[in-house]
């Protein structure tokens, strides 16, 4: 279950990741409206976000709980608020917008992402070598 944990935390960085790339050309690009795909993704990543955070809390409950450094406890701080952020933020700032919705899904997601990715190197390590082993490994 923890490589369960770990890999469904990589695709929902990268998911994060794709969100605001395509935010920004979307930008570039002056587009208005918010595609389908953009929101399908959206809505994929809420789901992950959702099985991710149970996944986490049942680790929690049967004790597997990170070991590493003096820190590590930020792990579940951080896995636990990104969810939040992600989801309310990102429909809020959506909401608040008629034109430009995806503008709404990349900010959740620039916030997200950095929260997420802090979360995986607070499990992994802060050197890149061992968060790339970790994440893809």
């Amino acid at each position: 279950m923890t490589l369960v944990h770990r890999w469904l935390g990589s695709a929902i960085v990268l998911a994060f990741v794709v969100t605001m790339v395509w935010a920004v050309a979307l930008l570039v690009l002056r587009r208005d409206a918010t595609p389908t795909g953009m929101r399908a993704l959206q809505h994929w990543t809420e789901n992950l976000l959702v099985v991710q955070t149970v996944l986490g809390i049942v680790l929690l409950v049967i004790g597997r709980r990170v070991v590493g450094p003096a820190d590590a406890w930020l792990h579940a701080f951080y896995g636990s608020l990104f969810p939040l952020v992600a989801v309310v933020g990102g429909r809020l700032a959506a909401l608040r917008r008629e034109r430009r919705e995806y503008v709404g899904f990349a900010w959740g997601a620039f916030f997200a992402f950095g929260l997420t990715l802090r979360a995986v190197q607070t499990a992994c390590g802060a050197a890149l070598g061992d968060l790339t082993t970790c994440m893809l490994g």
